[in-house]
């Protein structure tokens, strides 16, 4: 409880201070390094999602039958693989695979609201694919992402976290 009022605390003064551009608040700071999450989306797919030195990818865990498709993003270009096939993507025709792989590279500059709960905290994020809802839970690290636009709805659970 102390932890995240704590957390809502800076939370907070990051939003009275947000007239001040160039300054880092550290409320994004589980994003800084490499990130591998292992997650369901909508719940029915299971997906591994990871940021690695400025690559992002996506993997398709379950159902088996997905289990060979993935999309990788480099340079805001994207490669769809399926099995040994690979197929190039502009990013705006993947929007909604673009916001899944954005989920772990935000801009706390993006912030649009923050509210406080008994045992977590939430924060809303605006940016040009869509409206990112983080819930926190234990050590600070996001344990739910829910990413809405016009084209897209996901709820994304995160069922385990790995940072380097």
């Amino acid at each position: 409880m102390k932890k995240v009022a704590i957390f809502m605390s800076i939370l907070l003064f990051s939003l009275v201070l947000s007239s001040c551009h160039g300054q880092s608040y550290g409320i994004l700071s589980y994003q800084e390094g490499d990130i591998y999450a292992e997650c369901s989306l909508n719940g029915e797919y299971k997906l591994a999602v990871s940021k690695k030195e400025g690559v992002r990818s996506l993997q398709f865990l379950y159902p088996e039958e997905l289990s060979s498709v993935s999309f990788i993003e480099t340079d805001g270009k994207i490669i769809g693989r399926a099995g040994e096939v690979e197929i190039p993507f502009d990013s705006d025709n993947l929007s909604g695979v673009s916001a899944i792989l954005a989920m772990f590279s935000l801009e706390e500059s993006s912030l649009a609201s923050a509210t406080p709960d008994k045992s977590s905290a939430c924060m809303e994020f605006n940016n040009t694919l869509g409206t990112y809802k983080i819930t926190i839970g234990e050590n600070d690290l996001p344990k739910r992402i829910e990413i809405f636009s016009d084209k897209y709805e996901f709820d994304i659970v995160i069922e385990a976290i790995k940072l380097n």
